[in-house]
């Protein structure tokens, strides 16, 4: 990682760059990856900044371009205090009590390119990556504002609950997707005034109601990482028991991750091979055009979950939504009005609420238009970047004395 002290031509430029506005610094451990288009309509959507982003790792640069943002890859690991070095990252840590913070020769190197680039606030997506940059942001007297995405990291793991405790009366603003989150954020002593609930939400002129066969047989659609936590499992065991009494009803399961394969053998087992199907991952464009064909969309997350962006698109177009109320899901489907909930875990349960809808269109369809009308009002991404934006700027406008206040509040305690 160089930063040329004369100019930033070190950068990689992917489009030119206002003058005029304020310097926004957006970190991520990963940009552009396929499961997080989120992010990457975030970071062009924020329009009144000249904007830097850091990242461990770009992906799929040709299909999430940024025209107006200088990057800035950094060359260490994406994650020490996650891999086999975790033990010897916590160690270098200890005495400052944040075990996620930047150490050694990385430090070194993102503390010279924050004196050079000189953002007036730092956008730091998953708290990990607002963990380890504020060590050298707050020697510079730099804000950051860290953005959750659902990152329930404090729930299961204690390193992280200890470093958050450590850290978060010392970021200028958080902003989370939850109410629940805001809520923990609340019962840890982080002021009210600074916790912000933005949920990411979905582009509702991509994602739009289509046209359905009238008479076709109902299918069912999920869209998911494959991944033990989205409850994928149960939603394919209640589709069998919907099978078989919906003659012809299909379920097609959109997305990858490292539960694939023992989804596909259960789906062999339970005999669905000829109803149930699997798409892999499509992108945003591809997704936005199929989607509105399905009838109902099914999510069966498990323990943790954020605000998913999934069920937003579906909401937006017009699907009636079978879920569970995990996390942010209860915020976003409306039970008996955009969707039907189920309990975590209730198989026998998901599968009636599937032969509700299945055998009840008309009630579907109701619930889809509501879904569409409430995805339009409260989930529209563009609505959200513009709130998040906002937030931004005042703190821009606010500069160093959000740091100075949050170091006087920790002082105190």
């Amino acid at each position: 990682m160089t930063v040329n002290r004369k100019s930033q031509g070190a950068d990689t430029m992917e489009g030119r760059v206002r003058i005029d506005r304020p310097k926004l610094l957006i970190a991520a451990r990963v940009f552009g990856s396929s499961g997080q288009p989120w992010l990457w309509r975030q970071v062009v959507g924020l329009r009144e900044f000249r904007k830097d982003l850091l990242c461990w790792e770009r992906r799929n640069p040709a299909t999430q371009p940024v025209e107006d943002v200088l990057v800035q890859i950094v060359p260490e690991d994406p994650a020490p205090y996650d891999g086999g070095g975790r033990w010897r990252h916590r160690l270098r840590n200890l005495v400052g009590g944040n075990f996620y913070a930047t150490v050694g020769r990385e430090r070194r190197r993102l503390a010279e390119f924050l004196e050079i680039k000189r953002p007036a606030v730092i956008l730091c997506n998953f708290g990990d990556i607002a963990m380890r940059l504020l060590p050298v942001a707050s020697r510079e007297n730099i804000p950051i504002v860290a953005y959750f995405h659902g990152d329930f990291c404090f729930i299961s793991n204690r390193w992280y609950r200890w470093s958050l405790n450590r850290c978060l009366r010392q970021f200028a603003a958080i902003v989370v997707v939850t109410e629940a989150e805001r809520q923990w954020m609340l019962n840890h002593g982080v002021h009210e005034d600074k916790v912000h609930v933005i949920p990411c939400g979905a582009p509702t002129e991509m994602f739009r109601p289509g046209t359905r066969i009238p008479g076709a047989a109902v299918r069912f659609v999920m869209v998911s990482r494959l991944s033990e936590e989205k409850g994928c499992d149960l939603s394919i065991k209640a589709f069998a028991q919907l099978a078989r009494d919906v003659p012809g009803a299909e379920l097609h399961i959109y997305g990858d991750g490292p539960t694939r394969h023992d989804l596909n053998h259960l789906v062999e087992t339970l005999g669905m091979k000829s109803q149930a199907f699997f798409h892999s991952y499509v992108e945003e464009q591809r997704l936005a055009d199929v989607l509105p064909s399905y009838d109902v969309f099914i999510q069966h997350s498990l323990r943790k979950e954020g605000s998913p962006v999934s069920i937003a698109e579906a909401m937006a177009c017009g699907l009636p939504v079978i879920a569970t109320p995990v996390g942010g899901i209860n915020e976003q489907v409306v039970e008996g009005k955009t969707g039907l909930l189920v309990a975590e875990g209730d198989v026998d349960g998901m599968a009636a609420a599937m032969k509700k809808l299945a055998f009840n269109p008309q009630l579907g369809q109701n619930l889809g238009r509501a879904g569409r009308e409430r995805a339009v009002t409260l989930y529209e991404s563009s609505l959200q970047t513009r709130r998040l934006e906002q937030l931004l700027l005042s703190i821009a406008r606010d500069g160093g004395s959000s740091i100075v206040r949050a170091s006087i509040e920790l002082a105190r305690c």
